[in-house]
């Protein structure tokens, strides 16, 4: 169950620093994506910025929980912001897998130690 858990912290950590990446640098593609569903470029940077923090925060033990839920929010926002604009699966498909992933986290931190400890 430790190798599991660790595998989808690692997922969920590089999808964080790629897709949060391409926000805070302001990838062509993705500030296109993002003012389609009438968010600013500042926002999208900020968003981005946020996500990169909480994805390396969740390998210390301390704040895995409340960037879990900050993270599981994001995601939910990002699913219905596509559904509310009328976006298709394949748009969806990655906030779906990483809501996801971060739902299965939460509910694995209280049963298993993976990550970095603090003592």
């Amino acid at each position: 169950m430790k190798w599991i858990g660790t595998g989808l912290l690692g997922f969920t950590t590089l999808g964080c620093l790629v897709f949060g990446g391409m926000k805070v640098i302001g990838a062509e593609q993705m500030l296109q994506n993002m003012a389609n569903l009438h968010y600013g470029e500042g926002f999208t940077r900020l968003l981005g910025l946020l996500e990169v923090v909480l994805g390396i925060s969740i390998w210390f033990s301390k704040y895995r929980l409340p960037s879990l839920v900050i993270l599981f929010g994001i995601f939910s926002g990002a699913i219905g912001s596509h559904l509310g604009h009328g976006d298709v699966l394949p748009s969806i498909a990655p906030a779906s897998l990483f809501f996801v992933m971060t739902l299965v986290l939460f509910f694995l931190h209280p049963r298993t130690q993976f990550g970095i400890s603090e003592s």
